[in-house]
């Protein structure tokens, strides 16, 4: 039988750095996975790269690099296939 998590409870206690993982999950009435499990999902911020810095829009320079980029690839495609013999060998009946 499982029982509802406080999970402000747990925050509070965690940001206490001198508890455990088993000490929060005592006073929070809990198991000690549960406050791992919290502890994991607060850490990860989805608007935060894996560096942790905040993630900044790119710059106008970046986009045309960018905008480069995509049409050098473009470009090769396009001259690949122009390049290639057709289908039926070039035969013109």
């Amino acid at each position: 039988m499982s029982t509802a998590v406080d999970r402000a409870l747990v925050l509070r206690l965690l940001q206490d750095e001198t508890l455990s993982f088993r000490e929060i999950a005592r006073r929070s009435n809990c198991s000690d996975w549960s406050v791992r499990f919290i502890a994991r999902d607060t850490e990860v911020d989805p608007r935060t790269d894996d560096l942790g810095d905040p993630c900044e829009p790119l710059t106008p320079t970046e986009w045309w690099i960018f905008a480069g980029i995509a049409a050098l690839v473009a470009g090769g495609l396009c001259f690949a296939a122009w390049r290639m013999p057709p289908l039926d060998g070039g035969a013109m009946e």
